[in-house]
């Protein structure tokens, strides 16, 4: 017997071993990396279908996207394409978190009364209403399409404190600083990130994971957005600082923490 889920073909194995994985009380977070079409949400949201069913083959409780993963990085249709919370275009998230029992975090514009939009992650999980958190340290000239958000997000999965952060987000130590002191043992970054940006802003990441004891996941574009062309190479790093797993500079993939009681541990899936 199977049973189809949001497109994708989920067997009687993959169910089994999910609910292992569950029963073991291994936490998998995955960073999911692919290239977005300008503006196509329906495109896009079939893109991330794809991975979230493979991100559920691995039994991810979590599976995050890169920056503005459901429009692409385009700043100049934001305000036009931005979401809501009850947003109906989030609606085949809700339903694949609900029956394949995963926490999906989506990248999008977010419109918050009469202003500038805000850069949103939106947290869409099996039960709780879907929320959002909004980047609060805005790249220069992001200010002119978008607005900042005014806090930290930290909040708890199945007993492990996750914390969030969109792109720029990274770069503030602080950021980093004030997620940690709110408890969260894991810093998910949403993010765009070139090839000159990339030794600069990982080394951040790694420090964040070190001196925090924070294990740090990265999610990247592996395509190009907004005239940008992103180096993919999602990321793991360990409390340790040490790097566990990473991406492919291009194509599709899956860069999967694993908490177990021993520690962490990771590992790549191409999709």
């Amino acid at each position: 017997m199977a049973m189809l889920r949001q497109g994708c073909l989920m067997t009687d194995r993959h169910v089994q071993f999910i609910k292992e994985s569950m029963m073991q009380g291994d936490f998998k977070i995955a960073a999911a990396q692919f290239g977005p079409v300008r503006g196509d949400v329906e495109e896009n949201t079939r893109r991330h279908l794809r991975l979230i069913a493979a991100a559920v083959e691995e039994g991810a409780n979590v599976v995050i996207f890169p920056e503005l993963s459901l429009t692409g990085y385009e700043p100049d249709l934001a305000r036009e394409l931005a979401f809501t919370d009850t947003d109906a275009r989030l609606a085949p998230f809700q339903a694949a978190a609900r029956e394949q029992g995963v926490t999906l975090m989506v990248g999008a514009p977010v419109q918050e009364g009469e202003g500038k939009p805000h850069i949103g992650l939106f947290v869409i999980s099996p039960e709780a209403p879907v929320f959002h958190y909004s980047k609060m340290h805005l790249h220069p000239g992001e200010d002119q399409h978008f607005a900042p958000g005014a806090d930290e997000k930290v909040f708890t999965l199945q007993g492990v404190a996750l914390g969030l952060a969109i792109c720029a987000d990274t770069g503030v130590a602080t950021h980093a600083r004030n997620t940690a002191a709110a408890g969260a043992v894991a810093y998910l970054s949403s993010v765009l990130i070139t090839a000159g940006g990339y030794a600069e802003d990982t080394a951040k990441l790694q420090d964040y994971a070190q001196t925090h004891g924070m294990c740090v996941i990265m999610s990247n574009f592996s395509g190009p957005s907004g005239g940008w062309e992103p180096i993919g190479k999602s990321a793991v790093w360990i409390p340790s600082g040490d790097l566990l797993a990473q991406g492919p500079q291009t194509g599709e993939a899956l860069v999967i923490g694993v908490k177990t009681e021993a520690g962490w541990s990771g590992y790549v899936r191409t999709v």
